[in-house]
């Protein structure tokens, strides 16, 4: 599909926006997302995703709304731009909730917690968490655990859980979105120990999330390969070493002083708010 034909796709979405409507222009945004996508026009993809998403609300399509904005998050991404990531996590996360609130079904709830834990909003996920254990009183129990454990960091338990009980449960679509949002909220954790002190090692990681260094080794890979951490890794040292090209260094300046690896005995010292001093 020629580029010509992704400005066709947004002339027509605007047109059916102007028109008031909604479901139509949802279905065009997001068609010309995909294609800009194609294209690897990925700040454009990322904007008629969005487009698509805004669109799906006003039609009241929250879980359909809420899908487009996690692509419109990942597409960010790989444009560099890792806080919008987040932020369109954090509004993908509420888009589920008005899923959850329309369909009166519970199970959206923890979609939302997993793309607020995704989005660093971790108020917002105990909160969902807890709403979806006083609704369903225990029935979802391995993903609630999960969950919980992601919003405390513990990778190498939540990997655990994963791989040794939720693996028999549930089906191999169900588990390669979890293991996706594992693997998304493990290049948060990583990104933020890289923002705080530029270069760490694998082996400092591998004692601060638990898993095993091997394993560690290839998640990290794969998410420096598909855009979701800004570095590099020096096989010879092991060291993860921040990518001044994708990340800017000037931004880093403003912290008042780096989150080393001792605060990692409580998990949350990763959610303290260092302006509060």
């Amino acid at each position: 599909m020629p580029q010509s034909e992704c400005q066709k796709l947004e002339k027509l979405a605007g047109e059916m926006a102007d028109c008031g409507k909604n479901s139509e222009a949802m279905t065009l945004f997001r068609k010309t997302g995909d294609c800009w996508k194609n294209w690897e026009s990925f700040s454009k993809a990322a904007e008629a995703y969005e487009r698509a998403y805004e669109h799906g609300m006003l039609a009241h399509e929250f879980a359909e709304a809420a899908v487009l904005m996690t692509n419109a998050g990942a597409a960010w991404v790989k444009h560099g731009e890792h806080e919008k990531f987040e932020v369109d996590c954090q509004i993908a996360a509420q888009a589920y909730v008005s899923a959850a609130e329309e369909k009166k079904d519970p199970y959206l709830l923890l979609d939302g917690a997993f793309c607020a834990i995704t989005g660093g909003d971790l108020d917002l996920s105990r909160q969902l968490i807890d709403a979806v254990i006083q609704i369903t009183k225990g029935e979802v129990t391995g993903f609630i655990d999960l969950a919980l454990m992601l919003t405390e960091y513990r990778f190498g338990d939540a990997n655990k859980l994963m791989e040794t009980v939720l693996a028999d449960e549930i089906d191999r679509k169900e588990l390669g979105k979890l293991r996706r949002s594992f693997e998304l909220v493990l290049a948060g954790f990583v990104r933020t120990s890289l923002e705080s002190e530029v270069a760490v090692t694998l082996a400092s990681l591998e004692e601060s999330t638990g898993l095993e260094k091997n394993q560690l080794k290839r998640m990290i890979v794969r998410l420096i390969e598909n855009g979701y951490i800004p570095a590099y890794l020096d096989e010879v040292s092991d060291e993860l070493v921040i990518d001044s090209d994708r990340y800017d260094l000037d931004s880093l300046e403003t912290r008042k002083r780096p989150i080393l690896s001792r605060d990692l005995e409580d998990p949350g010292a990763w959610d303290i708010d260092l302006d509060d001093n």
